[in-house]
């Protein structure tokens, strides 16, 4: 399989998407964002629906608009039943990913291959910066690491060569929450984004990572070489990045555990869940873990730099 085959786009304007042709359903998770709000009035779709957690309900943009309430987590059933019941199959169908929260993102495109929706698009809205730079939180109050749903595979006991994949992004508490869970994993590689969306971006992501150290280890830092680079835009590159790193050191010692975990861009996000719906990850020993929060901070950027759209194909 090689994922760098499937087809992006990147837009410079609004006005780019405007001109795209008409989509039977856009879905998009409510954020108080321009990257969120703008790219949606531009799209043009015969039915628009949102998804909103409750705190949210009383904002004055979601006047007259269609959406589903869900909790911050863990509330699978509500994604479900509307695939279940909205027959969309053979659809066009249109995802921002920018405002979801990763989990809830990936668990769409499982749903997707569940009922045979096999194509479909995604845009992904690049900020110009992150409002604090490399201080910059997207997370506070974890409570738990664990394998998300959806998308859990079936593992073996034995451990002795279990291999991590940290896609490492800002919040360097979250790369030491997933590492302290999988400290018996013999290998632990951290993916990076690069090129970034800014050449500044890269280097903040460099400096938060390393307050991880203790946890990840030295290998990761003092050999920079033994990580895996994907642009932070590219959730095709990132598929292929991984597909070929874990290819290249099974054939020297197959991995007993595979666990990938996304924690930096949606794009990055989106690649690990395209290896692991490719690779029938439900069906083999991969999963994807995630440390989840009671609070996620999203309206934490300013601009629009560029907007991606990418042709999602599943199997």
């Amino acid at each position: 399989m090689n994922y760098s085959y499937f087809f992006k786009y990147r837009y410079q304007s609004l006005a780019e998407l405007a001109s795209l042709p008409q989509y039977d359903l856009y879905i998009s998770s409510f954020v108080n964002s321009q990257r969120v709000l703008e790219p949606a009035d531009a799209i043009n779709a015969t039915r628009k629906l949102w998804f909103v957690e409750e705190e949210q309900l009383q904002d004055i943009f979601l006047s007259g608009k269609e959406y589903v309430c869900v909790k911050t987590n863990d509330d699978y059933d509500v994604i479900f039943n509307l695939f279940r019941e909205s027959q969309l199959a053979g659809k066009r169908i249109c995802i921002d990913a920018t405002g979801f929260k990763i989990p809830y993102l990936l668990f769409i495109m499982r749903c997707m291959t569940m009922y045979k929706i096999n194509r479909f698009d995604v845009i992904y809205t690049e900020p110009m910066q992150y409002r604090h730079g490399e201080n910059t939180q997207f997370s506070d109050s974890f409570y738990e690491v664990k394998q998300m749903h959806g998308m859990s595979g079936i593992h073996t006991s034995q451990n002795d060569n279990d291999l991590l994949i940290i896609a490492a992004g800002y919040d360097h508490s979250r790369i030491i929450d997933v590492a302290n869970k999988k400290k018996d994993c013999k290998k632990k590689v951290l993916l990076f984004g690069f090129p970034a969306i800014s050449p500044s971006m890269f280097q903040e992501n460099i400096l938060r990572a390393h307050e991880a150290e203790a946890s990840i280890g030295t290998e990761c830092f003092n050999d920079m070489n033994s990580n895996i680079y994907a642009p932070a835009y590219d959730p095709f590159i990132t598929a292929q990045s991984i597909s070929e790193y874990i290819i290249k050191h099974n054939k020297r010692a197959p991995f007993t555990n595979i666990y990938l975990a996304p924690l930096s861009t949606k794009p990055h996000a989106i690649g690990m869940g395209l290896y692991y719906l490719w690779e029938s990850g439900f069906s083999r020993n991969i999963s994807l873990i995630y440390p989840y929060c009671q609070r996620y901070i999203a309206d934490n950027s300013d601009g629009i730099a560029h907007i991606w759209r990418y042709e999602i194909e599943l199997p």
